[in-house]
């Protein structure tokens, strides 16, 4: 490698993209376009934020060294950066049927097939990548929410703590097993991880997982199994309707002349809808 492509490198390294892409952007008149320097542009592109520049650096790159899988992993990796994930997808699968042995390039693979719903196929990516490099608690996270989604959330909840032990300041580990252990109904070790979560980056903030966690408190386990039921769910709401108006009606002096026999009505008309009512908290189980 030359000296200018090693300081664009060293620019990279250092955190200074822009400088790294104008630099490159100099070099055609002292360099000739081999692989290795329009690799090393398209990097220096894509950390600049020019993901199309970088695309076509990857690009010729490719069609002047075919069959290079870093080469292949960079354009992937660069069009996923655009959104473009089917585009991306040969690219990650000739990278991975070129070099089988880098996890990297299997966990960029299920990444990709994961965001398109290939679900056997990212399965079995992401799981190669954690094998290739237990250590790395990006595979292990990325594997961790592929369960999440299609509800395997007692294995998620093993990966999303492999990926702890591996890095046990992640942010986005803990965010997952809160989530893991919130969709296998346990409250407390999923409360315990989202305050952990949230104590590394407060910028996690999940309100949907929160709602769910306050709803599986212990207190609420009642209500969950009477939803169960949708016939005794039915029932449990007509009979508090009926309280509710019995107390209305009374002149116990409960609430406003109209409130309690407004609210009597809403809770008959949730009892009414008993199969959607019960589905809606059953949801809160898993």
């Amino acid at each position: 490698m030359s000296p200018e492509l090693r300081k664009v490198e060293a620019l990279l390294a250092m955190g200074k993209p822009a400088e790294a892409a104008l630099l490159a952007e100099r070099l055609p008149a002292r360099e000739s376009p081999t692989p290795e320097y329009l690799r090393v542009r398209g990097r220096a592109f894509r950390a600049a934020g020019r993901a199309v520049d970088a695309e076509l650096s990857f690009r010729e790159a490719l069609s002047l060294s075919p069959g290079e899988p870093g080469i292949a992993a960079d354009l992937a990796t660069t069009l996923v950066a655009q959104h473009r994930h089917k585009d991306a997808l040969p690219f990650a699968r000739e990278a991975v049927s070129l070099r089988p042995s880098v996890a990297a390039y299997h966990a960029l693979l299920g990444f990709i097939a994961e965001r398109l719903e290939y679900t056997s196929e990212a399965r079995q990516a992401l799981e190669t990548a954690r094998e290739l490099a237990p250590g790395d608690a990006e595979t292990h996270t990325v594997l961790g929410f592929h369960l999440l989604r299609v509800g395997d959330a007692a294995r998620a909840v093993e990966v999303f703590e492999a990926a702890i032990g591996a890095d046990p300041r992640r942010a986005e580990a803990f965010h997952g097993l809160a989530k893991a252990q919130a969709g296998a109904g346990r409250w407390q070790p999923a409360r315990t991880a989202w305050a952990e979560a949230l104590s590394i980056d407060p910028s996690q903030r999940d309100r949907a997982l929160e709602r769910k966690i306050r709803l599986l408190h212990p207190a609420l386990r009642p209500v969950h199994r009477v939803a169960a039921v949708p016939p005794v769910f039915s029932l449990v709401l007509a009979l508090v309707a009926g309280a509710l108006l019995w107390l209305g009606r009374s002149g116990t002096g409960f609430g406003a002349p109209f409130a309690v026999p407004a609210l009597a009505f809403a809770v008959l008309l949730i009892a009414s809808l008993s199969p959607g009512a019960r589905r809606l908290i059953g949801a809160i189980d898993g």
